[in-house]
């Protein structure tokens, strides 16, 4: 059912991306190049992010910092893919609001997004985004594309398919995201740590799912890796269901509350006889929503996983590139 949502054009963005993250592009090291200040009344160089965005020259080079002020700027914002080295700083996530009202039905699920990153290299401190369409269908709140985004202390509001990690590797850490549907959802390979999981809805809705991971084949090395952190909410969850064959969702140390389901899992749509290619695992959760007594049989115990491929390190860091970005 997604997979028809996706618009026809994702399979060429998505090479033209991977062409882009095979690129030795480094920003320059760790220093920022240029501070542009984004402030709705004016008193900055641009009173929309996307015109910041846009005043950026084509095949950036160097870490360019959009400082962007405390208000609610109502716009759908894209880092083009030949802009990389861009980093957006909100005041907080409570100050600093992105936000859209797009859905899958205008324009599909990856385009419906109030914010899209296209490029490697980007990195995002102190912003929300929300698509605020509602429970009436997909409709993403932000996109990421790109190979090496680092997001901080971000928050991502939306229902069904609020957050959608398209392809590269991502780091999330101290961020909120809320959804009901496959409202984390798709074919990058993420990690994410302390982070936040609110799930909203109704105790009389259908039982909702926090992830719908893609992946395809047995050595593709996407997944999504939630350390630490929390699952919370109303209503009931599963913690996930395989978009693909070989999805991979690993909870490590997280804390879950009553919300999450018994079973913990879905099926979907992989076949009976597929369903041991799965890779979902916790290992070491807590909560009243950790007790796996219950949980579907094909869940992989820890003993069954190696647990070495799924540190930060191993998983999304071995070139080691989270330390040589900018301190922001």
């Amino acid at each position: 059912m997604k997979l028809l949502l996706l618009p026809m054009m994702f399979p060429l963005i998505l090479l033209i991306c991977l062409f882009y993250v095979g690129k030795a592009i480094d920003c320059g090291g760790n220093r920022i190049a240029n501070t542009i200040v984004v402030n709705q009344r004016g008193q900055g160089a641009f009173q929309t992010i996307q015109a910041a965005i846009d005043s950026i020259k084509r095949q950036n080079n160097q870490w360019i910092l959009l400082q962007i002020n405390p208000g609610i700027y109502k716009e759908k914002v894209h880092i083009p893919i030949e802009k990389p080295c861009i980093i957006l700083k909100g005041s907080g996530s409570k100050t600093t609001i992105i936000a859209y009202n797009d859905s899958a039905n205008n324009v599909g699920t990856s385009d419906s997004a109030t914010f899209i990153s296209s490029p490697p290299n980007v990195i995002v401190s102190g912003i929300s985004f929300k698509n605020t369409h509602g429970p009436n269908g997909p409709a993403v709140a932000a996109n990421f594309y790109g190979d090496k985004s680092a997001i901080f202390e971000c928050s991502f509001f939306g229902y069904q398919d609020t957050l959608l990690l398209s392809s590269g590797r991502s780091y999330f850490k101290n961020c909120f995201i809320q959804g009901e549907v496959d409202f984390i959802f798709g074919s990058g390979q993420s990690y994410f740590e302390n982070c936040v999981i609110n799930a909203v809805q109704g105790k009389s809705r259908p039982i909702g799912f926090v992830t719908a991971q893609l992946r395809e084949k047995p050595n593709d090395p996407n997944g999504f890796v939630f350390k630490g952190g929390s699952i919370i909410g109303i209503g009931r969850v599963n913690l996930g269901r395989p978009w693909a064959p070989y999805s991979r969702v690993i909870f490590l140390e997280t804390y879950f509350s009553s919300v999450v389901t018994p079973g913990g899992w879905d099926l979907w749509h992989v076949r009976r006889d597929q369903e041991q290619n799965i890779v979902f695992a916790e290992v070491n959760c807590k909560g009243p929503g950790a007790n796996t007594k219950n949980r579907v049989n094909w869940e992989k115990k820890p003993n069954e996983i190696n647990l070495n491929e799924y540190t930060l390190s191993s998983f999304i860091n071995n070139d080691g590139w989270l330390a040589n970005i900018p301190s922001i």
